[in-house]
């Protein structure tokens, strides 16, 4: 009798053992999730893929390959835009954390690879900006579910809104003013920017990836995605479209932004800058346009 029981008790351990494994296979095979297009006035000439898992505590380890439409030809050449071939938006469900990362590139089968920690219970989107040589700027985004696994389904446009930011957000040492965050809809604009340090303008700004700073613009309701790059003010109107060229020369606290027309709705934004000894530094607001 003894032994019958031990014997069951043993074929009931190793099915379950064979059970969790195949479960755990199919989550697997199945946690690859297309990307969905996300850059506000483009559309998609490529096609994106991420795959997502847990990698141990509260890391998740993410890898992203890119194909030609035909969804066969990977994607192995990409353009350096601001100083990388990948700029990684990482922004938690409440927009609550941002994080801007820049994963590693396996040119041999066109794979990037970054892991990122992330809070228990909560899912991430993730935003894949990308120059793709001879195609030009496309961004993808993906759901991080709350469990770490990308094989989640997509989320789809959800009401939001919320009041303005106060003007003057404060980024560690740092205060950042922008002239207006109420913008109007459809029109493209300038907006001024002001990093204040003890009050006054900062003296000690440094540039960031080849820009003086950086802009993040999500629509929290569809989740679009716009990333511009602030200059100067009083540069010459024909830098604001040539970044790369001397946008990097130089920083300071006194800046204008290029914002394109932006549908009416609420967004978040975050203003990324160098401050002291390279030190970078984000300015989170909200947005209303309309």
């Amino acid at each position: 009798m003894e032994r019958r029981t031990r014997a069951r008790l043993i074929g009931a351990i190793a099915g379950a053992l064979v059970l969790a494994s195949a479960v755990a296979a199919t989550r697997a095979a199945t946690a690859q999730q297309r990307g969905t297009f996300a850059l506000l006035g483009g559309r998609p000439k490529i096609a994106s893929f991420a795959r997502s898992q847990p990698s141990g505590g509260p890391t998740v380890a993410l890898t992203i390959r890119q194909f030609r439409l035909d969804g066969k030809t990977a994607i192995v050449s990409y353009d350096v835009d601001m100083q990388k071939l990948i700029h990684l938006i990482v922004v938690r469900d409440d927009f609550g954390e941002f994080m801007h990362l820049h994963p590693t590139f396996d040119p041999a089968t066109g794979t990037f690879r970054q892991s990122f920690a992330k809070d228990a219970g909560r899912s991430y989107v993730v935003y894949a900006d990308t120059t793709p040589h001879g195609i030009g700027q496309q961004v993808f985004r993906f759901l991080i579910a709350a469990d770490g696994w990308t094989n989640a389904r997509q989320p789809s446009p959800r009401p939001y809104a919320a009041a303005a930011s106060p003007p003057r957000v404060s980024a560690g040492p740092y205060s950042v003013v922008l002239a207006r965050t109420t913008l109007p809809a459809n029109r493209e604009q300038f907006v001024d920017l002001t990093v204040l340090k003890q009050g006054r303008p900062a003296p000690d700004l440094t540039p960031y990836l080849g820009a003086a700073a950086h802009a993040v613009f999500v629509e929290a309701s569809t989740l679009a995605y716009v990333h511009v790059h602030p200059t100067l003010r009083g540069a010459p109107a024909a830098a604001m479209g040539a970044m790369e060229m001397n946008a990097g020369a130089q920083a300071g606290p006194l800046m204008t932004m290029q914002v394109p027309p932006l549908p009416a709705g609420t967004y978040k934004l975050w203003i990324e800058f160098g401050g002291a000894r390279g030190a970078v530094y984000v300015a989170p607001f909200t947005i209303r346009v309309a």
